[in-house]
């Protein structure tokens, strides 16, 4: 995707592989630690709309995004029925995935499952996108 295509002309995301590429189009290389999340609808397509969360903490807490999550859930039913969820990790550094990485990835996974289906787990680096396990 070119800087100049507008989301709503962007292809839809329909695998992990293709969630993954838009990451790297509109997150690209790690510059601050931040969450980012996207929403698709049911079809792939996604919402206009880039959410940053910022001044994240080094790890999460548990249910740190419990009521993110839920807020998040009911934007995506009101806007997206049947849609789905990118959520991803910036942060500067290399690709390996460190112990707190994975701490952002159980925490992502399990504030988000319960409440919305989830297109991919994510973490861009310095270099790239990586699929962040947890």
């Amino acid at each position: 995707m070119t800087p100049s295509l507008k989301l709503e002309d962007a292809a839809p995301v329909t695998t992990v592989a293709e969630a993954q590429d838009r990451v790297a189009d509109l997150v690209g290389p790690a510059i601050v630690r931040k969450l980012w999340f996207m929403l698709l609808d049911r079809h792939g397509r996604q919402v206009p709309v880039l959410i940053p969360l910022e001044d994240i903490p080094l790890r999460p807490e548990p249910g740190d995004l419990t009521l993110f999550a839920g807020t998040l859930a009911a934007l995506l039913e009101d806007h997206a029925p049947g849609g789905s969820v990118i959520l991803t990790l910036e942060r500067p550094g290399p690709a390996a995935l460190t112990p707190p990485d994975r701490d952002w990835g159980t925490e992502l996974r399990a504030s988000f499952a319960p409440v919305a289906r989830i297109m991919g787990v994510f973490m861009a680096h310095d270099d790239g996108v990586v699929v962040l396990r947890g």
